[in-house]
């Protein structure tokens, strides 16, 4: 069987991605113009629900806004090796299976995600990986490229995708005839507040996926 796993709150929690992004950012400002405070501002509205324009708001609060400033954040934010771990049931899963019946399927900017992969140390435990973004933006899961890549040499029925986004991750695999999906909702997740598909198998970690695989229950 192949197992297929998503990278972003399957195998380590975003949320500590974006913190070490924050801080990367935080420091670059201090360095930059001299401003301390950005993480700490940067984190409490991002726990708040804020996205996507959380460097804007900052530098608003700070009266520093600047279109460059921005763009250079940003580019701090998606280039910085980060500070992230496999979760323990995470490890623990690519541990026990061979790294020729593992692959990885993950969404994002291509800098962003192999360093993930890097700091997760990925390369030595997974057989293959691809970072949809190297094709382009538009092989962006839920565009099957990629699992039609990984299948190769594989039934459908001998495939699985774990993940964790309902609203783009299963698309693909159902419609290739793969095994039920199975929906990792983990606390703490981006996407936690998501119902699962009635398509998917829903766990709360690898631990119970693993227990389903061992059971045969995704058949």
């Amino acid at each position: 069987m192949l197992i297929v796993l998503d990278m972003d709150d399957t195998l380590y929690l975003e949320q500590d991605y974006v913190r070490s992004g924050f801080q990367s950012v935080d420091a670059w400002l201090v360095a930059d113009c001299d401003t301390n405070g950005f993480f700490e501002r940067a984190w409490h509205y991002f726990l708040s629900g804020r996205r996507n324009d959380i460097f804007n708001q900052v530098l608003r609060d700070f009266n520093l806004e600047d279109d460059k400033r921005v763009l250079k954040m940003v580019e701090v934010y998606r280039t910085h090796e980060p500070d992230i771990q496999l979760l323990p049931d995470a490890r623990s899963f690519l541990m026990n299976h061979a790294s020729t019946e593992l692959a990885i399927i993950s969404d994002g900017h291509s800098v962003s995600q192999w360093a993930k992969v890097r700091s997760l140390q990925l390369v030595e435990r997974v057989g293959t990986i691809i970072i949809t973004n190297d094709w382009g933006r538009e092989y962006w899961k839920p565009h099957p490229r990629a699992f039609e890549t990984v299948q190769q040499g594989y039934s459908p029925g001998n495939c699985v995708y774990i993940a964790d986004n309902p609203l783009k991750d299963f698309i693909a695999p159902a419609t290739l005839g793969w095994m039920p999906s199975v929906r990792v909702r983990r606390t703490g997740s981006l996407h936690g507040d998501i119902p699962t598909p009635e398509s998917c198998i829903e766990v709360r970690t690898l631990d119970e996926a693993a227990t389903l695989f061992y059971k045969g229950l995704t058949h």
